[in-house]
């Protein structure tokens, strides 16, 4: 197992929860929920909702499982102000970690003290993740998109408040201090199921281009920041090929890192491929923050997190959260 030296050179109430997490098969023991942990450089976060409703297969109590650099779990944090799936976890500039839950409209935010912070006041809109501009601008995509799903869902889908509609899809444009600025019409593929919008996205070294995938999708977007105009696919590919894509991250060498399912390709600024880190298994759709030449990735089916040197394509680290079809969203705190 790799050491944090390898990698890096409050919960909102009280809530009883250690029984269901004694079921869970951690193999290490976590402190209470309640208890505020700062993170350390070298720790990861990834959000892991307790699946307990048996009608709703994304319905649950919100968590997200805190693990130091070795993936050893560290401590639980539970969110009472979540319904669904947390996902989209991020540390930003000033090392705040953000959360979401797209289905109750929740944008969660905790410090590096491991304190929780207020909720982001955000139009009502199913955000599920957020893009940091380096002049502290950022960015919250709207997950959803038309007005229903084409294919069989074992969960029910929100509808915009006083609308019929899921989501449009779009991109948000948002002050340093949290104003809103402007909504960009951004244009997505819909996914698998034609409902998933802008599921994830990053902001290239130009600070201009937006790069985004609608999850299970074939195509990798991009869109104009300045000229709020599309620009051309830098991955195109029509349905029924086979080839799907979910989280994108921009790794410290300029390469775009792309989630394909399997694990982990590493594209140029032209969509032509560079390097493939296959990880055995299918489900990978989350990355983390590429750092030191590490980056963090999870598996929504199996539960599974894992840590790839991006040097050697070796997988270093692994974990099991112990839930199925829910971890959604890693990152790793900054050194």
């Amino acid at each position: 197992m790799a050491t944090r030296n390898k990698f890096f050179g409050g919960g909102v109430g009280r809530r009883d929860v250690l029984g269901a997490l004694a079921a869970l098969p951690f193999s290490n023991t976590a402190l209470a929920d309640d208890t505020a942990l700062p993170f350390v450089g070298g720790d990861v976060v990834v959000g892991c909702t307790l699946l307990n409703d048996p009608k709703d297969d994304h319905r649950g109590l919100g968590r997200i499982l805190h693990y130091d650099a070795e993936l050893k779990l560290r401590r639980t944090i539970v969110l009472e102000d979540t319904t669904h799936i947390v996902q989209g976890l991020k540390f930003g500039p000033d090392r705040s970690l953000w959360a979401f839950d797209a289905f109750a409209y929740t944008i969660a935010r905790f410090g590096a003290d491991g304190k929780r912070r207020s909720n982001f006041q955000a139009p009502a809109r199913s955000f599920a993740h957020v893009s940091f501009a380096k002049d502290g601008r950022f960015f919250l995509g709207e997950n959803f998109v038309g007005e229903k799903s084409r294919v069989p869902l074992g969960t029910t889908l929100p509808f915009m408040p006083g609308t019929r509609r899921l989501g449009d899809g779009h991109l948000f444009e948002f002050s340093k201090q949290g104003k809103l600025l402007r909504e960009h019409a951004t244009p997505v593929h819909g996914g698998m199921g034609g409902f998933q919008g802008m599921t994830a996205s990053a902001i290239a070294a130009d600070g201009r281009t937006l790069v985004y995938t609608s999850e299970s999708g074939p195509r990798i977007m991009r869109w104009d920041l300045l000229d709020r105009t599309p620009l051309a696919d830098l991955v195109g590919g029509a349905d029924g090929t086979g080839k799907m894509f979910f989280d994108v991250r921009f790794d410290e060498a300029g390469r775009l890192l792309v989630v394909t399912g399997r694990g982990i390709d590493a594209l140029d600024d032209a969509g032509r491929l560079m390097r493939s880190y296959p990880f055995g298994s299918f489900g990978w759709a989350s990355l983390g923050t590429p750092r030191n030449g590490f980056v963090h990735a999870s598996n929504f089916f199996s539960g599974e997190i894992a840590c790839l040197d991006l040097a050697s394509g070796e997988i270093v680290a692994r974990a099991q959260t112990g839930v199925r079809k829910s971890a959604s969203g890693i990152d790793s705190f900054p050194a």
